[in-house]
């Protein structure tokens, strides 16, 4: 390997010359131009990575970019053996200047002294590398010279950025030279080439009056789509020019105001470079900014020049694309006035009816090993499967369509075990829409959505590729996180901005999508004496309460029910005690119209799933009721009519209705009415355990005894001073 220095060449003046270079052109600017030089290398760290010095993609070549490092622009090609010894041999090779080109070029930077003419130094040896201490070195065939591209070459192409008054601003051309495509940016008087130092749009003079503009990667697509009739512009120098440091060389301001669509090219740069575009427009006062996702299925690289090409509905997929619009604030206008809001306000739809809304970000909290997952996944069959009056979660399944769920610890086995218990008739197979299960065990572990850095809080490049693909699917009702801890690479349960910062990533997803984004969170553990018996409870009992119960919409919580309640519904329903097997759950947050009553689960022993029994043990509980007070009126006549106080049904000071009033009447029958009353005592009546007993023969059959008892045989002795005869 030899390493490129600069230290040994032929020339002394040219080796100062080189010299000056590196050490007095900012190295921020050195980094500029190796970007703009390399648009399809890319940045790690402190390292930028290209195929080689022709400036393919790939990671052969690694180039220091550290501005403090002491190795600067300096790296190896490890294809070739090569070393990389400065910025000023990356042009030389990448663009084919000559040093007197590259001196001129950074002229305002370097100091006076070595601005004069250079030699143009002798670097090359034979192989194409450098002599590293002047060594002889065997001879071999010359390596091929580059064709040097300056103003008088013949180009392929070529693209005029005008200004609003119609001055030519700067011209890009295109050169085709060995087969690939090579762009150069020429401002008049220039003799070498070069960009502005502010870069300005293509096509301002046809953008400035229309409200709807299309950004696109590069001059070609712009100018297909301006033919097309849909006004259309970009930036200068393709995917690698643009970047989020060197924004502000770039004059965005003739989108101030518009509806701005971006186009991206079908690749990771399209996608990078659009993201930055949609900062900067909306850093520039656009009204708003909508990022197209390709369509699936579409090659690499596909673009709208393709899409002219293969005649797509160019019109209906920009129109399509509304739904992932981000808006600016813009106070200086009427577009937020109140007066906006006219007609009928749109109705709350809902997922599951009462219980999760549509379109807003949700949390489903519990404690560990309550059954989140399990009951997330049923809820994403059933919305999948579309079956009208399906439950779950306590409401009926609502709206249906497609479903995503990321599952962060449970693999790919797990949810094939699960699947097969919740569906034995493998009704999956025929479901009308899509449900995506996503294990990340087996797809190369857990990505954040969330991550923090230095106290800035940013969405993940994992999850703006993936995202991308979710925006894409048409139908999407429901995007699952289970559990949420594993997806967010900050600490949202103690740090409020970290939980401001994923409740509004989630909400953006949620309004882009129209989807319900639910995401499964932990409750604090309680005491062993500690029992939730009420919403309100629960609700403090999820972790990070203040910062992410608030900033979400809904939030429902599960929690496990106290033993003796427990048994007693098992009793109730005729099944088996278990430990885990019953819990409450209810919505605990909610900022619209929702069903606030506490649900009753008990888990399905085959399937592990929690089901709602709300309206079973509701019945049973009313029953039981029913039962104690029949009970008790059945008790009461007994023993008055034992001890000599016979009661009777109706009227009088002896009726049981003016008698409840006695120390011994049951305390489960105060407060009733007097035809409730009459009710108990006819059902008492019908099932034959008591019967309306006379004691003389011209006395009505009134008083109250039971079947077997001393009225039934003529036996009974009044003691009382009232009606008794």
């Amino acid at each position: 390997m030899s390493v490129i220095r600069f230290d040994n060449t032929k020339s002394s003046t040219a080796h100062e010359l080189v010299q000056k270079i590196s050490d007095e052109v900012p190295r921020s600017v050195q980094i500029d131009i190796l970007r703009e030089t390399y648009p399809n290398g890319k940045i790690r760290g402190h390292d930028f990575f290209i195929g080689s010095l022709g400036g393919e993609a790939g990671e052969s070549l690694k180039i220091d970019i550290n501005p403090s490092s002491p190795h600067f622009m300096r790296g190896q090609d490890f294809n070739g053996g090569d070393g990389i010894g400065g910025i000023v041999k990356i042009l030389m090779e990448a663009r084919g200047m000559r040093l007197p080109e590259i001196k001129e070029m950074f002229g305002s930077y370097i100091s006076e002294d070595t601005r004069k003419p250079v030699r143009e130094p002798s670097w090359k040896m034979p192989n194409g590398g450098l002599n590293l201490n002047n060594l002889p070195t065997p001879p071999s065939p010359p390596a091929q010279e580059k064709v040097r591209i300056d103003a008088n070459t013949q180009h392929n192409g070529q693209w005029d950025y005008i200004s609003r008054d119609g001055e030519v601003l700067v011209t890009v051309r295109r050169y085709d030279i060995d087969g690939k495509k090579e762009f150069r940016p020429w401002i008049p008087g220039v003799s070498y080439p070069k960009a502005p130092e502010v870069r300005p749009l293509y096509n301002i003079p046809n953008i400035l009056n229309e409200q709807r503009v299309v950004w696109v990667e590069g001059e070609k697509c712009a100018q297909a789509l301006i033919e097309a009739g849909i006004p259309s512009t970009c930036t200068l120098g393709g995917a690698g020019a643009l970047t989020r440091k060197n924004a502000d060389k770039f004059d965005f301001t003739p989108l101030r105001g518009k509806d701005l669509v971006i186009w991206p090219d079908n690749d990771d740069a399209g996608r990078r470079l659009a993201e930055i575009v949609r900062e900067v427009a909306l850093d520039s006062d656009a009204d708003s900014v909508t990022v197209l996702q390709p369509p699936s299925g579409k090659p690499p690289k596909w673009d709208a020049a393709d899409a002219i090409e293969e005649s797509f509905d160019v019109e209906k997929f920009i129109t399509d694309g509304a739904g992932n619009t981000r808006r600016s604030i813009n106070l200086l206008n009427d577009s937020l006035l109140i007066s906006r809001f006219s007609g009928a306000a749109p109705i709350q739809q809902f997922l599951v009816d009462g219980t999760f809304p549509l379109g807003v970000p949700i949390i489903f909290a519990a404690a560990g090993d309550a059954g989140k997952g399990m009951m997330t996944l049923d809820l994403a069959m059933k919305v999948a499967e579309g079956k009208p009056m399906s439950n779950a979660f306590g409401g009926i399944v609502k709206e249906f369509g497609d479903v995503v769920i990321f599952t962060a610890e449970d693999d790919e086995s797990e949810m094939h075990r699960r699947i097969e218990r919740l569906d034995e008739a493998g009704n999956r197979f025929d479901y009308p829409n899509k449900l995506h299960v996503v294990p990340l065990p087996n797809v190369g572990g857990v990505f954040p959505i969330l991550r923090e850095n230095m106290g800035d809080y940013s969405e993940t490049d994992e999850f703006k590729k993936i995202y991308e693909q979710i925006i894409q699917l048409g139908n999407i009702k429901l995007i699952v996180f289970d559990p949420l801890a594993s997806f967010v690479h900050a600490d949202v349960n103690a740090d409020p901005a970290a939980g401001a910062a994923l409740t509004g990533l989630l909400a953006r997803v949620a309004t882009e999508t129209g989807a319900s984004v639910l995401v499964c969170h932990h409750m604090t553990k309680v005491k062993d004496d500690a029992v939730i018996s009420r919403p309100e409870q629960a609700r403090n009992m999820i972790r990070g309460t203040s910062a992410l119960v608030d900033g979400v919409r809904s939030a429902f919580a599960l929690w496990q029910v106290d033993e003796k309640t427990s048994v007693g519904r098992c009793n109730d329903l005729g099944i088996q005690y278990e430990r885990n097997r019953c819990f409450d759950g209810a919505v605990v947050k909610s900022n619209g119209p929702a069903s606030r009553h506490i649900r009753h689960f008990i888990r399905d022993t085959f399937t592990g799933l929690l089901e709602d029994r709300t309206e079973q043990i509701q019945n049973l509980n009313q029953g039981n009721q029913a039962q104690a007070r029949k009970d008790a009126m059945f008790s009461w006549i007994a023993a008055c009519e034992r001890d000599g106080r016979a009661l009777c049904q109706m009227g009088g000071a002896d009726s049981i209705f003016n008698r409840l009033s006695d120390a011994d009447s049951p305390p489960s029958l105060s407060g009733m009415g007097e035809s409730s009353i009459g009710r108990i005592v006819r059902d008492l009546i019908a099932e034959r355990r008591i019967e309306k007993y006379s004691f003389s023969t011209s006395g009505g059959r009134k008083w109250l005894g039971t079947v077997n008892g001393v009225m039934s045989r003529g036996e009974y002795e009044a003691v009382t001073a009232r009606d008794n005869i």
